[in-house]
């Protein structure tokens, strides 16, 4: 320590003056070598160290497939898979597997002798060689491809080769968006058919109620019931259709009244043709004709006999309908004229009010000039007074 430091610290206490002084070390700490114990590892010929741009890069791993189809390029890369690698199937997919010496699986070995004779085929019709020999070959190929397809759907185990796997294998030559979309519509069209199964099943289980069951939807599914029943609404909901219905019931029943005629007279002309033979009644021309107009209306109306019933019912309740609803327009009537006469009162109410409110003004106005005319008097009285006493 200095001599000048020494002197000014001299008085403090607990001071050694005899350690020697501290000093800060150096910001740059000194560099040291760590990778000495390393031993150094020769650099791969294969890796390219020189660098290149995004463009370069672009250029030299770009993918020229742009006149390619997603599926045929989904195709070629699932048969390139089964000739450079080997493949394990699993519940969610493949899983491409780079082990040696693995087996395949039947079912492997069944994809990959598909995939190859499709190759083979595709191969054949693209090739350009002798005619004879090119049949033959498409020939076997086409034999082949058919017996594979017998082994897997057929002679192998079901287990072995399910429809997935088919499905999977057709899919090169399918787009895989409409393969789902038939998929989903497959699933919505089977859901009602599993919920009128199942409603049949408990139907069956618990029995039919003697009351609630319809004797028209006997023997019937659910779904044909809930289209009649549909069908029915439509018609009943139509006030035109049912007017028309109606027509055409006056008039089937005006039709079956001449019938029942016709056959009343029949069954005279019948009696008295059994009681004599010799006077044969026949029916003419014309009758004979109504009786074939009758038939053919009642064909076309037999369809709308079921619905008479409900139609019926439905034309009672819209009568009690309409009773009700001209109750409700009297009664809406009457309100609205009370209503009317409450206004009236309302606006005479509120000319009183005005005129009263004007009075209340004109009174408060004169009240208070008599309160100041009153002030100014009890003033001068006060003066007065004033004066009065000072003298």
């Amino acid at each position: 320590m200095s001599a000048g430091v020494a002197s000014k610290y001299s008085n403090l206490p607990d001071i050694d003056f005899e350690q020697p002084d501290v000093y800060e070390t150096p910001d740059d700490p000194t560099p040291m070598d760590l990778d000495d114990d390393e031993p150094e590892q020769p650099q791969s010929t294969d890796i390219l160290t020189e660098s290149i741009t995004t463009d370069q890069a672009a250029q030299r791993f770009r993918v020229s497939s742009g006149d390619v189809q997603g599926k045929t390029a989904l195709v070629r890369y699932q048969k390139s898979l089964f000739r450079t690698l080997q493949l394990e199937s699993l519940k969610g997919g493949l899983e491409v597997s780079t082990g040696i010496g693995v087996s395949e699986t039947k079912e492997q070995r069944l994809r990959r002798l598909v995939y190859e004779t499709q190759e083979l085929k595709e191969q054949l019709s693209v090739d350009k060689g002798e005619k004879g020999e090119d049949v033959r070959l498409m020939e076997l190929v086409g034999g082949l491809n058919e017996e594979l397809e017998k082994l897997g759907r057929s002679g192998l185990d079901s287990s072995l080769v399910d429809s997935s796997l088919w499905q999977r294998l057709e899919i090169g030559d399918t787009d895989v968006e409409m393969v789902v979309e038939r998929k989903r519509r497959g699933k919505c069209a089977e859901e009602p058919l599993v919920l009128e199964q199942r409603i049949a099943a408990l139907e069956k289980t618990l029995g039919a109620v003697g009351g609630s069951v319809d004797r028209f939807s006997a023997g019937r599914s659910l779904v044909d019931s809930v289209v009649k029943l549909r069908q029915q609404m439509d018609v009943l909901a139509d006030p035109n259709r049912v007017d028309g219905i109606q027509r055409r019931i006056k008039q089937v029943l005006v039709d079956m009244d001449r019938l029942d005629i016709a056959n009343a007279q029949a069954a005279r002309a019948q009696a008295a043709l059994s009681a004599d033979d010799k006077n044969l009644v026949k029916l003419d021309a014309a009758a004979i004709k109504k009786i074939d107009q009758v038939y053919e209306k009642l064909a076309s109306v037999d369809a709308l006999v079921e619905l008479a019933p409900a139609t019926a019912q439905r034309l009672q309740s819209l009568a009690k309908l309409h009773v009700e609803a001209a109750d409700a327009v009297a009664r809406l009537s009457r309100i609205e004229r009370e209503q009317s006469s409450v206004k009236e009162e309302l606006v005479t109410m509120k000319e009183i009010a005005g005129s009263l409110k004007a009075a209340i003004g004109e009174n408060s106005g004169t009240l208070k000039d008599n309160m100041k005319s009153l002030d100014a008097r009890i003033a001068a009285l006060n003066e007065r007074v004033q004066s009065l006493l000072s003298k």
